[in-house]
Order: structure tokens, then C-alpha cells, then sequence
């Protein structure tokens, strides 16, 4: 269960949206998001939640946690090079613009909770529902040092009315989350993302529930991936899948500046699956490939001539005469073979720019 995602506390929260979004960026280490929509159950001023997260932060030792301006009392170091869990309030709320994209509708009212951004913000929307949403700081945020894949970490009642809502990023130490089959003429990506899947219930859940912890409800699960878009569709599960489009990387960019600054405008989609009213969630998605493309069959011909050509001068060596020049001897059909070769040389080995300039000048 390696893809599987546990939110449990001590109380009966019951979470109306859960956000699972991961980025396969070229280059870099994958990124995940998780956040939590949800309400304060009555007379409760805190609330205490385990983050299951999957196995795959077991590979790496000494992770490092990220902390947010929010909780400036604690000061640990951060390994960039190492995965870590920060939080993401101020980037939610610093620019409205940034929750326009993440929450997919227009900001008509900010206001700060209590008049300080510190304590979070109130988000009025245009025509989502609930229309207002409390964008709140995270608490004592920390990794577990003996498994280092269960997140802990509080959230303080604000008594506000309005539903709360919570965001945490995920740096993990792999390229992406995904399984991958490599074959011959393609690779596929395999998504297997699974919320609250009680079957086969890996020890370190079952520890924390022996520690008077139940998972919480989730009303309804929303999983995002966003992808290369030189990958391609090959299974998705039709009834769960809601949109596909391109990423607007300029506007994510703003959001995730120091994560995000490699990323290509142009160069990568979104896939949005979504289920609802269930005990547990799981979405599961193959990307695949091409691994047999233009270059490799343009490489296979060029090597046939190149071949072909040295069985021939191995036949025309033994014919030459001494007194007539060897390239003159050379029939010209071999000759339209050589400079078939040196095209395909050309065109595999140099960039499409460097060629149309030479012809420009």
C-alpha cells in the first residue's frame, strides 16, 4: 500500500472535502499536496490529526520538516535535498490570485481573522459553496523520527462560524509516486492513490488506532495529478474522472515560486478525479510513453545504410585499380547513400533552431 494516504484524530471530524494533487515535474522530485476541508465538531477548541502518509518517505533517512512564518517558535533546519512537510497558508493567502486557481473561483471578500494574516483569512467566493472558507495556520507541525511518514499536527478553534480549511505540501525524495513499467516501445505510469483503505491496514495505522484514534469521514475526495504532457491517457476510471486540461504554469508558479521554477508554460496538464460518499477512496490512473519515437527510427535507419555501406566497400576494395582515384571509383548511388547518412546524422544530433539559422543566414 504504497500509494495510501490515513487522516485520523481523536474525535469524530468528519472532513467535507479532502484534496490529494501531485506533481510530476521533469528534473525534479515529485511534490503532493493534501488539504482538508472541514468543521469544528461543538465545544472542541483543538484538534489533534495523524497524517498516514505513503511508504515511500521510508527511503530516505533524516527528513527534515519545513515550517511556515505562522509558528516562528520553532526553528529547524531545512534539506532541500531531503523531503520535508511545510505549510501552505501564506501561500494561499498572500495573493488572492493564488487561491482563485487553487479553490477554481473568484475572491470577492478578504479579510484577515482578527486583523492578523498570522491567524489566517476568510475567503468569500463568488459562487462556490460554502461561499466562505477560513484558510487557517497548522500547529505544532512534525515528523515521526522512527517511521518518518506519519504527520502530526493540531489546529486551533478560531470559533468561527464558516467552514476551516487546511493545506500542507509534500516533498518527497523520488521522481514521482507513480509505479513504473518500462517496456520496449513505452513506459507506463502507474497512479494508485488510496484515502482511508482499511483493507490490509499497515502497522503504523494500526498503532495510532490502538492510541484511541479513529479515521476520519470524508465526505468527498478530490485527486489531482498534473503530468508531462508528452504522457498520454491509457486508463483512467470514467465515472470518478471530471477534467482534463493544461496547466497554467505562470499562475502555479506564483503559488509554488521556489518549487515550481523549472517548470515549461506549454509543457504540462492537469488530470482532476473526484468521488463521493464513500468509506474509502482510490483512484487509479496509467499514464504511458512513447519510448519508440522519430529519433530512435530515424537512428534505426541510419544504422541499416551505415551498415550496408561498409558491406559494400568491403566488396569494392578488392575491385579498385591503382591507377584511377579511389573516389572516382565509388559508384554514385553510394555516394546518394553517404549523404542520406550524414542528413540523418544531422537531424539527430542537432537542435531544429541551429539548423533553420544556418539556412537564415
Amino acid at each position: 500500500m504504497d500509494n495510501s494516504f490515513f487522516i485520523l484524530n481523536k474525535q469524530q471530524v468528519e472532513i467535507s472535502r479532502f484534496h490529494i494533487c501531485t506533481w510530476d515535474i521533469e528534473n525534479e522530485n515529485s511534490l503532493i499536496e493534501v488539504g482538508m476541508e472541514f468543521n469544528f465538531p461543538e465545544k472542541t477548541e483543538d484538534l489533534f490529526f495523524k497524517l498516514v502518509m505513503p511508504s515511500f518517505l521510508k527511503q530516505k533517512p533524516n527528513i527534515k520538516l519545513s515550517l511556515s512564518e505562522l509558528t516562528p517558535s520553532v526553528s529547524l533546519s531545512v534539506d532541500t535535498e531531503k523531503p520535508f512537510v511545510s505549510c501552505l497558508l501564506h501561500n494561499l493567502i498572500d495573493n488572492s490570485d493564488n487561491s482563485k486557481f487553487i479553490f477554481n473561483d473568484n475572491i470577492s471578500n478578504f479579510s484577515a481573522i482578527q486583523g492578523d494574516k498570522r491567524n489566517g483569512a476568510v475567503l468569500t467566493f463568488e459562487t462556490r459553496i460554502p461561499n466562505k472558507l477560513s484558510v487557517i495556520p497548522i500547529q505544532d507541525l512534525s515528523i515521526d523520527d522512527s517511521c518518518r511518514q506519519i504527520v502530526s499536527f493540531n489546529v486551533k478553534n478560531n470559533n468561527s462560524s464558516t467552514t476551516q480549511y487546511i493545506r500542507l505540501l509534500i516533498k518527497t525524495p523520488l521522481p514521482s509516486i507513480a509505479i513504473l513499467n518500462k517496456g520496449i516501445t513505452q513506459t507506463s505510469s502507474i497512479f494508485d492513490i488510496k484515502l482511508n483503505e482499511k483493507r490490509n491496514l499497515p502497522d503504523e495505522v494500526h498503532k495510532i488506532v490502538q492510541n484511541k484514534y479513529i479515521l476520519c469521514k470524508v465526505q468527498s475526495c478530490f485527486c489531482f495529478h498534473v503530468i508531462p504532457n508528452s504522457l498520454r491517457i491509457s486508463f483512467v476510471d470514467q465515472t470518478k474522472l471530471k477534467n482534463i486540461r493544461e496547466l497554467e504554469v505562470h499562475a502555479f508558479k506564483q503559488y509554488l515560486p521556489n518549487e515550481l521554477k523549472t517548470m515549461k508554460e506549454g509543457k504540462y496538464m492537469i488530470v482532476f478525479n473526484k468521488d463521493k460518499d464513500a468509506e474509502a477512496y482510490s483512484f487509479f490512473t496509467i499514464f504511458t510513453k512513447e519510448t519508440i519515437g522519430t529519433k530512435q527510427v530515424l537512428f534505426a535507419i541510419g544504422a541499416n545504410i551505415l551498415c550496408s555501406l561498409l558491406f559494400g566497400f568491403s566488396m569494392l576494395r578488392t575491385s579498385f585499380k591503382n591507377n584511377i582515384c579511389i573516389l572516382k571509383q565509388i559508384p554514385i548511388e553510394y555516394w546518394f547513400a553517404i549523404g542520406i547518412l550524414i542528413v540523418f546524422v544531422i537531424s539527430l544530433f542537432c537542435p531544429l533552431q541551429w539548423i533553420k539559422s544556418i539556412f537564415k543566414s
